[in-house]
């Protein structure tokens, strides 16, 4: 499974056994149950949110961005060690209805409904399925293009895929990144040796992950 997580809807993709698009559908904001009832028997759910409220241990962290001294372990690793920083971080508070909420909520859902549910973040894994190539916005027709020939390889020719929405195409792209987790071939955004240490001479980790596809 792949949700996109949007202020207004939540964009959901299901894969086969095989990568094939099963369905797609979507749904309100909002509507945790109606996303997780209907995805019923999924194994692995790539949902495009955080799983929790950032506890900022990277405060005090000056080798990064001010900006980026409230995220989260899988936030900071992702841009220092894979070159993805997010658009967003996550605060210390998830305002109640936001869709950094119902992201959290998914999670929460997911895994009481048996799933194992990972986060993703669509934008850095069409840039690991493309090998690293920084692409165009997604915003544009030929930023979509490219992003409906990535996924073409990945899940063949799907009808009409190429006038999907960004945020339909995102879903998918989580979708894969989940079908690499089931594999055991997706990569872990986490901190590595060499990174900063707190005082009990450990590395600052809140344990929060972002996961990759492997790259293309």
């Amino acid at each position: 499974m792949g949700i996109d997580v949007g202020a207004r809807s939540l964009h959901a993709v299901a894969l086969t056994a095989d990568r094939r698009i099963a369905r797609a559908a979507v749904f309100d904001a909002h509507d945790v149950a109606g996303v997780v009832s209907w995805a019923a028997g999924a194994q692995v759910a790539g949902i495009d949110g955080p799983d929790a409220a950032s506890p900022g241990v990277h405060a005090d962290d000056g080798t990064i961005a001010r900006k980026f001294r409230a995220a989260r372990t899988g936030e900071v690793a992702l841009g220092r060690h894979h070159g993805h920083w997010v658009s967003w971080v996550t605060p210390a508070d998830v305002p109640d209805g936001s869709w950094m909420a119902v992201a959290v909520a998914l999670h929460a859902a997911f895994r009481e409904a048996g799933a194992l549910a990972i986060e993703v973040y669509p934008h850095a894994a069409f840039a690991e399925l493309a090998g690293g190539r920084r692409l165009r916005s997604k915003q544009r027709p030929d930023g979509l293009g490219e992003r409906v020939a990535l996924l073409r390889a990945e899940v063949g020719d799907v009808p009409h895929l190429g006038m999907w929405s960004h945020d339909g195409l995102d879903a998918a792209a989580a979708a894969l990144v989940a079908a690499d987790r089931l594999d055991g071939v997706a990569v872990e955004s986490g901190p590595r040796p060499g990174d900063p240490v707190g005082p009990d001479g450990m590395l600052v980790d809140d344990g929060s992950r972002i996961w990759l596809p492997r790259r293309r």
